[in-house]
C-alpha cells in the first residue's frame, strides 16, 4: 500500500467514525515498527491536517471539511486551533471514540492501579491479561470488514501491551510470556474492580515419611456436612483433625502467605499405615503465593519437629513435577506387613508363601472397603517377591515387593474371594493384616494403579 492510499483510507474512516489516535493507528499496526498505535494515529491525523491546509491555500474550500472532520471525529487539537484561527465554528463537545469508548486513554491509570495491587507480592516477572466486552471487539471487527483492513491488531493486545509498559516502567520488572511470576488482569470496562492480581503457583518436591498411624494422607472432611460443621463431627467439619498434607503445608503457607495448597503424592497409604524407609515422593503446590523465596531448611525442621511426619530432599520444582509424582503411583513398592492367623503358622508354610508369590500375577477386584468411593473393576498386578519370618505361633512378618496399585491387605485376606490368589487361599487359613508400613517407593515405573 502506498502512503497516499493509507491516508485516503484513514480520511474515509474519520469522515464516518469517531476514532481516537490509538484506535485509528491500530488499524495500521503492522505498518512500521518502533511506534505505538497512538503515535501512528496521531501521525496520520497530522499528515491529513497538513495536506488539507495546503489544499485550502490553493483555494480548494472542500479541504476545510477535512479539517472539521479531524477536529470533530479525530479529536485533533491542532485541527481545532486551525479552525479557530480561520474564524470557523468548532464543535463544543467531542463524543467518545466509537471503538474503545476512550478507555485507551486510561492505560497509565490502569498501570498505576496494577502497581498498587502488586505491592504485596514478591515477583521478578509479570504478564498482563485483559477482559474486553464482546461489543467492543464486534464494533472493531465490523469496521475492519467494512474497509477491508488487514494490517490491524486486536484491541486486547493493545491494552495488555500498553499497561505492561507502564508497569515495567514503574517497577523495573520484566514481562514474561511463558512462565511469569504474577498475572495482572485488567478490566477497563468494569464499573467495579478494574485490576486483579494473582501469582502463579510455587511447586516444591520431596519425600515424606509418616511415622505414626491414625492420620490420613490428605485433608478429610466430615462425610455428613462436607466441612461446614455439624454434630457428627463436633462442629469441626472434619472426620480427622489433621493429615499429612496439613502438617506439611502449614509452614509453606506461613512463609509464602499463599491462599491454599494442593498436595500431590506418588500413591496413597491407608490411615492405619505408616510410611518409613525412603519415604513417599510428593509435590506441594502453593497457590497465589505473596512470597516466592523460601527457606526450605527451616520448613523441613518445622515439619520434622511434629513427631508425626518427616520430610527430606525438599527442592523447588516446576509444574511438570506434578505429572512426575503422579506417575510414581505406578512405581514398584515394598511393604512391611504384620499378619495374624486363626491357626498356628509353620516355617514350611512361610517358605511356601515365599515360593508361591515370586513373580506371581494377582487378580483384584476393587476392595469392598473402598467400593463406596471407587469404581468396581478388576486390576491385575504382580507380586515380585515375598520374604516372611515367624514372630509367634500365629503371627508372621513379611516384606512384600510388588507392582504399584496392588492392595496389600487384600493380598493377605483375599477379600472374600475378590483377590485371587491370596495368602489366605494358599495356606488354607484365615489371615488378617494387623499393620502395614510402606518402606520403599522405587524410581523405576513398572505399571499403573493405586496403593
Amino acid at each position: 500500500m502506498r502512503l497516499s492510499e493509507a491516508l485516503r483510507l484513514a480520511e474515509r474512516m474519520l469522515a464516518e467514525h469517531r476514532l481516537c489516535d490509538s484506535c485509528l493507528g491500530r488499524q495500521f499496526a503492522t505498518l512500521g515498527y518502533g511506534l505505538s498505535n497512538r503515535e501512528r494515529g496521531e501521525s496520520l491525523k497530522v499528515t491529513l491536517l497538513l495536506e488539507a491546509c495546503l489544499k485550502a491555500e490553493e483555494g480548494r474550500r472542500k479541504a476545510l471539511e477535512t479539517v472539521r472532520t479531524l477536529a470533530a471525529n479525530g479529536g485533533l487539537k491542532a485541527a481545532e486551533q486551525t479552525l479557530e484561527k480561520l474564524g470557523l465554528k468548532v464543535e463544543a463537545e467531542r463524543k467518545p471514540c466509537e471503538i474503545c469508548e476512550d478507555r485507551l486513554s486510561e492505560v497509565e491509570e490502569l498501570g498505576r492501579m496494577a502497581v498498587e495491587e502488586l505491592e504485596p507480592y514478591e515477583y521478578e516477572s509479570f504478564l498482563v491479561g485483559a477482559r474486553i466486552p464482546a461489543r467492543i471487539v464486534e464494533v472493531e471487527d465490523e469496521l475492519r470488514g467494512c474497509y477491508s483492513i488487514s494490517w490491524g491488531e486486536n484491541i486486547k493486545g493493545e491494552f495488555t501491551r500498553e499497561v505492561g509498559k507502564v508497569i515495567a516502567r514503574l517497577t523495573g520488572k520484566r514481562v514474561e510470556f511463558k512462565n511469569p511470576d504474577v498475572i495482572v488482569t485488567i478490566s477497563p470496562y468494569s464499573s467495579q474492580r478494574k485490576v486483579a492480581v494473582k501469582a502463579n503457583p510455587i511447586f516444591v518436591e520431596g519425600r515424606y515419611r509418616k511415622l505414626v498411624s491414625g492420620i490420613p494422607q490428605a485433608r478429610w472432611l466430615c462425610g455428613k456436612c462436607r466441612g461446614k460443621g455439624c454434630k457428627a463431627c463436633n462442629w469441626t467439619g472434619r472426620k480427622y483433625p489433621e493429615s499429612v498434607q496439613e502438617i506439611i503445608e502449614k509452614p509453606f503457607l506461613a512463609q509464602t502467605l499463599g491462599d491454599e495448597a494442593d498436595f500431590h503424592a506418588g500413591g496413597r497409604e491407608d490411615i492405619d499405615a505408616k510410611v518409613l524407609g525412603t519415604g513417599r515422593p510428593f509435590v506441594i503446590e502453593i497457590k497465589n503465593p505473596r512470597r516466592r523465596t523460601l527457606d526450605l531448611r527451616k520448613i523441613a525442621e518445622e515439619i520434622n519437629s511434629s513427631g508425626k511426619v518427616e520430610v527430606e530432599g525438599l527442592k523447588m520444582a516446576g509444574k511438570e513435577a506434578v505429572a512426575k509424582v503422579k506417575a510414581a503411583e505406578a512405581y514398584t513398592k515394598t511393604y512391611q506387613i504384620l499378619v495374624e492367623s486363626d491357626k498356628p503358622i509353620t516355617l514350611r508354610e512361610l517358605r511356601k508363601l515365599e515360593e508361591f508369590f515370586t513373580e506371581r500375577r494377582i487378580s483384584q477386584w476393587t476392595p469392598r472397603r473402598v467400593l463406596h468411593r471407587r469404581a468396581d473393576r478388576e486390576r491385575v498386578k504382580t507380586v515380585y517377591k515375598v520374604e516372611a519370618k515367624r514372630v509367634s505361633r500365629k503371627r508372621f512378618e513379611a516384606s512384600v515387593k510388588c507392582q504399584g496399585g496392588l492392595y496389600v491387605k487384600e493380598l493377605v485376606d483375599g477379600d472374600e474371594g475378590r483377590t485371587k490368589p491370596s495368602m489366605s487361599e494358599v495356606l488354607g487359613k484365615k489371615l488378617k493384616c494387623i499393620s502395614l508400613t510402606v518402606l520403599k517407593v522405587e524410581e523405576e515405573r513398572v505399571g499403573g494403579g493405586h496403593d
